[in-house]
């Protein structure tokens, strides 16, 4: 059980690091989903995505979206709604594999 608290402690953490660092960032030239790497100690393997749209305000809401585990981020991303809603409302999705422990 510990350890599972701190694989959501670390996504949450990682996802408001690259928040932070979004906010920083110039808006993207062209939207796409993008894996983030390098966010931390990783000992089961996770990836995580990130689909800025373009044209986010300079303190964009963020949206944290676990998929199941036996899915991906690009088929999460291309199987849902939220890239278009993400483009219509202006917010960032974080999309992170589940944790199988």
């Amino acid at each position: 059980m510990k350890l599972r608290a701190r694989i959501a402690g670390a996504l949450i953490a990682a996802a408001a690091i690259v928040a932070a660092g979004l906010m920083t960032a110039p808006p993207a030239a062209s939207a796409q989903l993008t894996e983030v790497t390098g966010f931390g100690a990783n000992p089961t393997n996770l990836r995580m995505h990130l689909y800025v749209p373009d044209g986010v305000p300079a303190r964009p809401a963020l949206l944290v979206a676990v998929h199941h585990c036996a899915g991906s981020g690009p088929a999460f991303h291309s199987g849902t709604e939220f890239a278009s809603l993400a483009d219509r409302y202006t917010f960032i999705v974080d999309g992170a594999a589940c944790a199988v422990v």
